[in-house]
């Protein structure tokens, strides 16, 4: 919080001695060390940080951070489908289900993904998944056998570096005139950076390349106030995906 990366390694060093199997402070010290990046954030990682997490997460983030991730998400897919409905979707990365509230009534079926299964038992209650799966959302793509025309990443692609990783497979599941919906957290630097909190921030020429290598195009997109962490804002952009051939 107060930039002293010098202090808080130390500090994390210490945490780490005294608890080796700290997955999240294991994470947390790749970037506070300089170490290469990882291609992603480890499994084991998410998944504690969502065990304490889970029971009050939209609290923290709607009430306490000013979280507009959905809103701004939804304003651009309304926009681009305007009244389409009858949709399959599937929400990766699905949470408590924020994003997928903002979708559900264009769907007739929505399927959640994620890692944390405190996280699918809080989405489970709201009754507007067809179904949910506890899975890594790059795998779960790589072997799900389905074709979607919505698919929606709304605040998980902050836990990978290159965007290669979801969006191809996800691009092998996207219907012919489907589309993806995601947002990252903003990097000024291209074309991503680890950042000392533990997630990935990407600039926008990534999100534009890493497309066009899965054979899609970015056709709306908009950079906007997401949430406020120690005191500072945080920007995102969202962005509207179809394949490259969709005109």
């Amino acid at each position: 919080m107060t930039g002293r990366r010098d202090g808080a390694r130390e500090a994390y060093e210490a945490v780490l001695e005294l608890n080796p199997n700290d997955a999240e402070v294991r994470h947390l010290l790749t970037s506070l060390r300089d170490e290469a990046a990882p291609t992603r954030v480890p499994t084991e990682c998410i998944q504690q940080l969502y065990r304490r997490f889970s029971n009050f997460y939209e609290d923290n983030m709607l009430e306490q951070l000013g979280y507009e991730g959905p809103v701004h998400l939804a304003e651009l897919i309304n926009s681009e489908l305007q009244d389409r409905g009858g949709l399959r979707a599937v929400d990766l990365g699905c949470g408590t289900g924020l994003a997928g509230r903002t979708i559900a009534d264009r769907c007739e079926e929505l399927t959640g993904v994620d890692l944390s299964p405190e996280m699918l038992t809080q989405s489970e209650k709201l009754q507007i998944y067809t179904s949910l799966h506890e899975a890594e959302v790059s795998g779960w793509l790589e072997q799900c056998g389905h074709e979607f025309d919505l698919i929606v990443a709304l605040d998980t692609l902050i836990y990978f570096g290159d965007l290669t990783q979801v969006l191809q497979p996800a691009a092998s599941h996207l219907a012919h005139d489907g589309r993806i919906a995601i947002s990252v957290e903003r990097s000024a630097t291209p074309p991503f950076v680890l950042t000392d909190n533990g997630r990935y921030q990407h600039h926008e020429d990534h999100i534009a390349e890493a497309a066009a290598e899965s054979g899609l195009r970015v056709i709306a997109q908009k950079q906007a106030f997401l949430r406020m962490e120690y005191g500072e804002e945080v920007t995102a952009i969202f962005t509207i995906l179809a394949h490259a051939d969709d005109s």
